[in-house]
């Protein structure tokens, strides 16, 4: 490389990457697109350990999603699962919860999308915390991961402290994101002349309309114009 000349990183996990890959081999982000905006959860990175977990759940996510955090729930402290401790996964776009069962054998995985969530807490324990997380649409499949109170809130626990104060940021962030969008006006797209003789035309081919009233309403559209 030359003396001056910049490296190449990931657009999304910041790591190195050749200019000659058009996506990232650490976390697969697409080059030629611009990277997530990482305001709330800081420079995206994850340690080999836990691509591998993210390895497990990669299926279930959507064209451009990107991993954000991974966190394991603690195995020794309280709140936590000796044997099948959760792992929760945020992406730019959802949590996903899995909990492997019977040590491997199979898995459960649960989805939240950001838009469902209406509200996101941390309780703080001296080693460990809680992610509390209430989503009413999604108690019953959230009740199959954690206990939940009887207001409907999930409390997540065993979480370490960063991993847990990160994650109240992500989906901090995305319900933020997820209700700007939903706030946006759709737009319909204007019904132009040559659509609307198209639809004549279709009717006129159906036998709605015969052709001397197809010809008398096109002259019509063709005078607007």
């Amino acid at each position: 490389m030359l003396f001056g000349e910049l490296m190449p990183f990931c657009k999304q996990c910041g790591k190195e990457v050749s200019q000659e890959l058009r996506f990232c081999p650490y976390c697969g982000f697409d080059q030629t697109k611009e990277g997530i905006s990482t305001s709330a959860a800081g420079l995206v990175s994850l340690t080999s350990e836990e691509m591998e977990e993210a390895e497990k759940v990669k299926s279930y996510l959507e064209p451009g999603e990107t991993f954000l955090l991974v966190a394991k729930q603690s195995r020794i402290r309280p709140g936590g699962a000796i044997t099948t401790p959760n792992t929760i996964f945020a992406t730019d776009r959802k949590l996903i919860i899995r909990n492997p069962m019977l040590l491997g054998l199979r898995e459960s995985v649960e989805t939240v999308p950001y838009n469902d969530i209406t509200a996101v807490d941390l309780e703080k324990g001296m080693f460990s915390c809680e992610v509390r997380i209430t989503a009413p649409g999604l108690t019953v499949q959230l009740s199959r991961f954690f206990s939940l109170s009887r207001h409907g809130i999930a409390g997540i626990p065993a979480i370490p402290r960063e991993k847990a104060e990160k994650l109240v940021e992500i989906v901090r962030e995305g319900m933020k994101q997820a209700g700007a969008t939903k706030a946006m006006p759709s737009v319909v797209a204007a019904i132009t002349p040559l659509d609307e003789i198209k639809k004549l035309k279709e009717l006129l081919d159906m036998g709605a309309l015969t052709q001397e009233e197809y010809e008398e309403k096109k002259k019509k559209i063709l005078e607007k114009m």
